[in-house]
């Protein structure tokens, strides 16, 4: 059984997860640095160190998802198109066995990203 101190740190490290997240997701080209420093300001409060932990998986997250894309490509015919349901369906388990911490909704959009800006 986890201890209250230990679920406030896992909630303050879900905050900074879910901003790094968003922060990501928005940038056209994500700049580590530069998203480091929105994301002190938009959760203050912590270290260097939780805000590079927080971007890294953020980081990891997407390389996964686009690794992903990749795969399918390699494994379909040039010109398949598949739907956001079918990878959500296909991808969504891998995803997050390998990528801990996030939502539903962060996991799909991942994917998302993966396939709309790794392969197509």
């Amino acid at each position: 059984m986890q201890q209250p101190q230990d679920q406030a740190l896992d909630n303050d490290i879900a905050e900074i997860l879910h901003a790094a997240f968003k922060l990501y997701g928005a940038a056209d080209k994500p700049n580590r640095r530069e998203c480091l420093k929105q994301l002190a300001q938009a959760v203050p409060g912590y270290g260097e160190r939780e805000y590079t932990h927080a971007w890294n998986r953020v980081n990891v997250l997407y390389e996964h998802a686009c690794k992903l894309a990749f795969r399918w490509a390699n494994e379909n015919p040039p010109g398949a198109t598949i739907d956001s349901n079918v990878v959500d369906a296909i991808f969504m388990e891998e995803i997050m066995q390998k990528c801990r911490g996030f939502s539903s909704e962060e996991y799909s959009e991942a994917l998302t990203y993966g396939f709309e800006r790794g392969i197509f």
